[in-house]
Order: structure tokens, then C-alpha cells, then sequence
């Protein structure tokens, strides 16, 4: 299932500023940090666990990938 499927529109909204670097969702909304990060763990991500900042890092380059694959599917004709 992919991101944008999983989430509701406003969380989707959330996503997309976080993956530009408006604000930092594990402090903005960390209800939905962790469920992003269990959502990308069910799909198969292996977090280290001993980097947080290296996690969130990857974390946040899974979500701007995710986004930006949906972005310019909306626009293939």
C-alpha cells in the first residue's frame, strides 16, 4: 500500500511540508512520526536504532521519494 493510500489527505499535507524542510515531524507531530516510521518498517525499512538523527534522516528521504513518485505520476498522461 503505498503512502499516500495509507494516510489521510491532512497527514499527507503534514508529510509533504516535512519533506521540504518547513519543521521537524518528530517534534511537530510526533503521533504521526511514529506512524509513518511503523508504516515504513511493515514495508520493509530497517531503521538502525543507535543513529536517531541517521534514522530520521532516512526516514525523511523515504517520504520525499514517496511523495515526489506520486507528484510526477499525477502528471504522465
Amino acid at each position: 500500500m503505498a503512502l499516500t493510500e495509507k494516510f489521510k489527505s491532512k497527514d499527507i499535507s503534514i508529510l509533504r511540508a516535512v519533506s521540504q524542510g518547513d519543521f521537524f515531524l518528530d517534534v511537530k507531530n510526533p503521533k504521526l512520526y511514529k506512524k509513518v516510521r511503523r508504516y515504513y518498517e511493515s514495508e520493509g525499512v530497517v531503521f538502525s536504532g543507535e543513529d536517531p538523527l541517521g534514522d530520521y534522516d532516512a526516514l525523511m528521504d523515504y517520504i520525499y521519494q514517496d511523495l515526489e513518485v506520486v507528484q510526477e505520476e499525477r502528471w504522465v498522461f
